[in-house]
């Protein structure tokens, strides 16, 4: 007797322990099927995100890109090319060229210097600032800005607007990279994130954008609509 109670007591105690590692099994396949299922929502809503981010960099895009409009493309308008219209050519044309002009070097007026203008330094003055006002970042669903183009009128980067007078850019993955600062009527001076002036500009082009100029006043073939 006491044999078969020591057996039916073995038995049980079996049964228990298939019972836990059952119930465990199944719960481990239902994390499991869960941790899927969440995986596979979040990678359908960064799609969703990218493509929604796409459609509202491609609506902003409409009527700033040079290979589909000839009229703001520099290399097909003579009139926007600074290489041909030597009137926006700040070789020749010294009231856009810092390098001639003082007043419009910042190493020469302080005024236009966001090193002692700080509230041209988007690094002191936090309206100008796109870490903070988000507004600013190319990624924003309501951004509205310039575009930057390389020689080949491939998108190179973003402009922000902040200012009347300061400008933010950014690279072509929308990272702030400098910014600029209005220095007369027709131009900019380009600055690092940390107020140094580059010596590089953007010079109006007189009807749809601005061109980049090196130090050396030469154009770097880098426009802006």
């Amino acid at each position: 007797m006491r044999g078969l109670v020591i057996l039916l007591i073995c038995l049980l105690y079996g049964f228990v322990l298939f019972a836990q590692d059952d119930s465990t099994a199944l719960i481990a396949r239902n994390d499991s099927a869960e941790l899927l299922a969440q995986k596979e929502n979040a990678a359908h809503q960064a799609q969703a995100d990218s493509a929604a981010h796409q459609a509202q960099i491609d609506y902003a895009f409409k009527g700033h890109d040079p290979k589909k409009d000839p009229n703001i493309n520099p290399f097909l308008n003579r009139l926007i090319n600074p290489d041909s219209n030597l009137s926006i050519n700040p070789s020749m044309n010294y009231n856009m060229n810092p390098i001639k002009e003082n007043s419009l070097n910042p190493t020469q007026n302080a005024s236009i210097n966001p090193m002692i203008n700080l509230q041209m330094n988007p690094q002191s003055n936090d309206v100008l600032n796109p870490v903070i006002m988000k507004s600013l970042r190319p990624s924003t669903e309501t951004w509205k800005g310039m575009f930057l183009f390389n020689d080949s009128n491939q998108l190179f980067g973003y402009i922000s607007v902040a200012s009347q007078n300061v400008m933010l850019s950014f690279d072509n993955n929308g990272t702030w990279n400098g910014y600029y600062v209005k220095a007369g009527r027709m131009m900019y001076n380009y600055f690092t994130l940390f107020g140094v002036w580059t010596g590089m500009f953007l010079a109006y082009d007189n009807q749809s954008g601005y061109n980049l100029f090196d130090k050396n006043g030469k154009w770097t073939h880098i426009h802006v609509k």
